[in-house]
């Protein structure tokens, strides 16, 4: 297989990226701006290997980690690794694949194709791929031992179809449930000087934002490296793309930024991407906005004619508890 393989870092966009976006439906994470800032502010080169020449019928995203590792700083300008290994994954989200293909490519020899054409590209260095987000249906396509193959943490996915309000989607749920988010819904309103509004991206102050997401991105760094700083100039190249949108919770009083979900748009199945709130004992702390957060990206769904949401990993009984379904996920390495 030919492969064309980018690095954002130093090629200019393709001519066809942005209809080669529109066709296989690739969110706003995905955007050669939005690439090209999240490629120098981790910790690996990211690599883009298309097929199919001016018209990609293929496309396969991945981060080129391994020795040396950079555990206190961001990617250097070079690309090379004594030995390493690909880890296949969508640039911005763990809730979708790291790849597309058109609907006549079997994806499983795509995969297998793209690892053998990988490892001519990056030399023996190369031992391999770790494919993250793995669906069953590509589980089962794929020439790989049990002994590589691990599952993970189920995809969240709210399905909305046929509902076409906020009511609609609530009367579905558990009475229990359902009373909690109408509870939380008449509180909320009752902070009369708490906004919620979903706005474009471009709405929102990527400084301002990086300010509230530190406080969930604190809990979950715990890891053995050493946190990279939230990059701001990456939220901004998110947050200009048009199909960006962002939950606000809003002080009127001061308008100052509480709460927020980012959400990556799509015809049929976005993404809810960020979230985070000021915390307690803040004064602008309110109870309950992880919940309320549900409620206002399901209205702005049913409203838009969406077919459901991709509301990712973790929490996974609550996520059931607001009407989603688990779908199994596995990673696997290919050789």
């Amino acid at each position: 297989m030919d492969l064309e393989v980018l690095d954002p870092r130093f090629d200019a966009e393709p001519t066809y990226w942005r209809a080669l976006r529109e066709r296989a439906g690739l969110r706003a994470d995905w955007a050669w701006e939005v690439l090209a800032v999240r490629a120098w502010s981790g910790r690996t080169p990211v690599l883009l290997a298309v097929a199919g020449g001016a018209r990609p019928w293929a496309v396969v995203c991945a981060e080129w980690a391994g020795l040396p590792v950079r555990r206190n700083g961001f990617v250097g300008a070079g690309r090379a690794r004594v030995l390493g290994g690909l880890h296949v994954r969508a640039p911005g989200t763990g809730s979708v694949p790291g790849w597309w293909a058109a609907e006549d490519v079997p994806v499983g020899e795509l995969l297998h194709d793209y690892v053998r054409a990988m490892r001519r590209e990056l030399g023996i260095g190369c031992r391999g791929a770790l494919l993250r987000q793995v669906p069953q249906e590509v589980l089962d396509r794929l020439r790989v031992s049990p002994r590589l193959v691990r599952p993970t943490e189920a995809m969240a996915v709210l399905d909305l179809t046929g509902l076409r309000t906020h009511d609609e989607w609530a009367a579905t749920l558990p009475r229990k449930r359902r009373q909690n988010l109408r509870k939380i819904i008449r509180d909320l309103a009752a902070a009369d000087h708490i906004a919620v509004d979903v706005v474009p991206g471009s709405a929102v102050d990527p400084v301002e934002m990086a300010s509230v997401l530190v406080h969930n991105e604190r809990k979950y760094n715990t890891g053995r490296l050493v946190p990279l700083p939230q990059n701001t100039g990456y939220l901004a190249a998110l947050l200009r793309q048009p199909d960006t949108l962002v939950g606000r919770y809003t002080d009127r009083r001061t308008g100052r930024l509480l709460a927020l979900v980012s959400i990556l748009d799509h015809p049929t199945w976005p993404v809810m991407r960020h979230w985070s709130a000021v915390p307690w004992p803040d004064p602008g702390a309110r109870p309950n906005l992880y919940l309320n957060q549900y409620s206002t990206v399901v209205s702005w769904a049913t409203e838009g004619g969406r077919q459901g949401i991709l509301v990712g990993k973790g929490k996974a009984t609550l996520k059931e508890s607001l009407g989603a379904e688990l779908v199994p996920q596995f990673a696997a390495v290919l050789r």
